[in-house]
């Protein structure tokens, strides 16, 4: 079993003022340091020896942490007195790493399966490989991976859209630390931005394609994300008992009448036709329903983000009484002209979705009113279903053509329910 290995010694300049108490790795999530969860994952993996890098507020961690025993660890320290990055922080603990290593983050969090990703390692004889997960490449390492699973080039934030990135969890071997130290002539260095190009360029790197939910605590948004994504766990294991499958919902026309001035208050949202029947049916497939919805209204300073908020609790409580239970509601509240990367047909929503609660969008399906529902659903690979109601796919707007076609959301889900036997 490979040794684990969690780099704390970050500053956490993006999350001050809270980092000027206390380290990153130990700022509350839910009540809970964020370490926990990554330790407690080391710990349901397998694995029985963790080594902790730590720099910044080093004696809290240690405090906090003590010998493991908590997680069921045996957990060691290595100090650095000055900041050495990512990569130096690694290298710096070359002579403790005698065996295959898992690294991975102090400020991030994957549920994933360490057997089928370790058993690749070893069979294509890396030195070293990334866990990749398929997202949004905003603010991320991106990877261009050959078929066989070898790393062709590595990016550190510099690209966008969608594709594989690197999820900050990686297996690394004695060797391939041992090849860094003799080509990179530094103490300081970041393994995202030397370390991997480095190892990509020589051959040495390969990237594993795999699947969970992601999760970090970089910057503010991420934190409140994070919150939102734990105290979701239940969702994300009815996923995972679907098998990574849910149902992903247009608002205005599925389940609530079209208006062409928009949704403006709780008074003015009715629901469509056949949309409670269909929703209750919906529910009780055992399969997360998430609704997504382009809210352009808020942009344009129709309705405020509050009174959104209150449409939607009225709606949410409206059905709950008929015992469906709304994983969550995606907003996009961008104008078409702000091209952000959230407004249908683009899938950063889903994608969203996916990373938050370990989605696999190729299971999942659309329900949609308009060609941008249609359309965004095709470009995610999930099967999409267009209803009459509302726009009826009249509007016109992109060519995508749905896998199903029917009345209303009632019949919707009566094509979902058929295509799950």
């Amino acid at each position: 079993m490979p040794l684990g290995i969690i780099l704390a010694g970050g500053l956490g300049t993006r999350l001050r003022p809270l980092t000027y108490k206390v380290p990153k790795p130990l700022v509350k999530v839910n009540q809970t340091p964020f370490i926990s969860f990554v330790l407690q994952k080391l710990a349901l993996v397998g694995i029985k020896k963790c080594l902790l890098l730590t720099g910044y507020k080093h004696w809290m961690i240690k405090k906090y942490c003590k010998d493991g025993k908590k997680w069921g660890l045996k957990i060691s320290y290595l100090r650095e007195k000055s900041p050495l990055g990512t990569g130096g922080a690694v290298l710096a603990a070359r002579k403790k790493i005698k065996e295959t290593a898992l690294v991975l983050n102090g400020d991030s969090f994957i549920d994933f399966e360490l057997a089928p990703f370790l058993a690749f390692h070893k069979k294509m004889k890396s030195q070293a490989t990334i866990f990749a997960l398929w997202g949004s490449l905003a603010a991320r390492g991106s990877l261009k991976i050959e078929r066989t699973g070898q790393v062709k080039s590595f990016d550190e934030k510099k690209a966008d859209g969608a594709g594989y990135f690197n999820s900050g969890a990686y297996l690394i071997e004695p060797s391939a630390l041992s090849f860094l130290e003799k080509n990179i002539k530094k103490k300081s260095f970041s393994m995202e931005e030397e370390g991997f190009p480095l190892l990509a360029k020589k051959g040495k790197l390969f990237a594993y394609r795999g699947t969970g939910r992601f999760l970090d605590i970089g910057t503010f948004e991420s934190l409140a994300k994070a919150a939102k994504t734990v105290s979701a766990h239940r969702i994300a294991e009815a996923a995972k008992k679907a098998g990574g499958a849910a149902i992903f919902l247009d608002r205005d026309g599925v389940i609530n009448r079209h208006r062409h001035d928009y949704v403006k208050t709780p008074a003015e949202f009715e629901f469509e036709r056949g949309a409670i029947e269909g929703l209750k049916t919906l529910s009780s497939l055992g399969l997360p329903l998430f609704i997504v919805t382009n809210q352009s209204m808020v942009g344009r300073g129709i309705a405020t983000k509050e009174m959104l908020e209150q449409i939607h609790g009225k709606m949410l409580s409206e059905l709950r009484l008929f015992g469906v239970e709304v994983a969550d509601v995606l907003i996009c509240p961008h104008r078409p002209e702000e091209n952000c990367s959230c407004r249908k047909p683009k899938i950063g929503m889903l994608l969203d979705a996916k990373e938050r609660f370990g989605l696999e969008l190729k299971k999942c399906f659309v329900i949609g009113d308009s060609t941008a529902d249609i359309a965004m659903g095709k470009k995610a690979g999930c099967t999409t279903i267009l209803v009459s109601t509302g726009y009826g796919g009249k509007d016109g707007l992109y060519n995508a053509t749905a896998d199903f076609v029917c009345e209303n959301l009632n019949e919707a889900a009566k094509i979902v329910k058929k295509a799950l036997r």
